[in-house]
């Protein structure tokens, strides 16, 4: 199947059209709210995320909030940046944003790549909503919507607190954040290109060859090593944000409770 289907260009257009909206009603919010910045941000966050739930369940296909793991942080973090007057930025926020840029644009990239457009839905999602009623509304709602973008949005607070400080001297742990972060783009972007080459060639059961042979979940690797690379950034900026340790703690959390679970169930079900 061309990736690049006229159904496909459809859909794509219209979940872009659908963020578009998102983005207007958390910009309203964030200069409609009377609160901290961060909790405005929280809020805008959520609201948008209400937006692209709101269509999810118009359209019965919660992988329209697929991207917005990956899109929503780039925006974020640049809003903070010209939020905190940071016309310059200095070498450890320009290093975070150009890393956050490439970690979101190489993730939505992929998401575009294997998503077939608005037939298809993720199978988490599809196992998550097979209740009834109530429950499967507030599973899709909590579970596969609201408590995501919350995570993404505690893993960002490492990034908050480097950029709404004075902080600007290097040190050797902003080395150690810089080899992290990379690795870990590196080993997901490599875990999904050899995983979509897999399914591409109608394999089914489980990918044993490349990273896949050696780590069971490399893609997932990855990308909980990215996190810790942004939380190394904010104990370079500051010894003190040594409490922040709960940010990329709480995205392990997801994948090590919910995430990994679901795929091992998955994949018990296909061999």
């Amino acid at each position: 199947m061309n990736r690049f289907s006229p159904s496909k260009t459809r859909s794509l257009s219209f979940v872009a059209l659908v963020y578009l909206l998102a983005l207007f009603v958390a910009v309203i919010s964030i200069y409609v709210l009377p609160f901290s910045i961060l909790i405005n941000t929280l809020i805008a966050d959520l609201a948008a995320t209400l937006v692209v739930f709101i269509f999810s369940r118009v359209y019965k296909n919660s992988s329209i909030y697929d991207p917005y793991w990956s899109v929503a942080p780039i925006i974020i973090v640049g809003f903070w940046l010209i939020y905190f007057g940071k016309s310059y930025l200095d070498f450890r926020e320009t290093l975070i944003f150009i890393l956050v840029c490439w970690w979101g644009l190489r993730l939505t990239w992929n998401w575009i790549l294997r998503w077939d457009g608005l037939k298809d839905e993720d199978f988490r999602y599809v196992d998550l909503k097979k209740s009834k009623g109530i429950i499967a509304f507030t599973l899709d709602f909590v579970g596969i919507h609201f408590f995501p973008s919350l995570i993404v949005f505690v893993g960002l607070l490492p990034v908050y607190h480097i950029v709404s400080s004075q902080s600007t001297s290097v040190s050797y742990i902003d080395g150690f954040a810089i080899i992290l972060t990379i690795v870990a783009i590196l080993i997901e972007t490599i875990a999904d290109n050899q995983l979509r080459d897999f399914k591409r060639n109608n394999n089914t059961g489980r990918l044993k060859s490349g990273l896949w042979k050696y780590i069971k979940y490399p893609n997932y690797l990855g990308e909980n090593l990215f996190w810790w690379g942004l939380f190394l950034f904010a104990l370079a900026a500051s010894v003190d944000n040594w409490t922040l340790i709960f940010a990329p703690l709480s995205m392990n959390m997801l994948f090590i409770f919910i995430s990994i679970p679901m795929m091992k169930k998955r994949l018990s079900q296909r061999e």
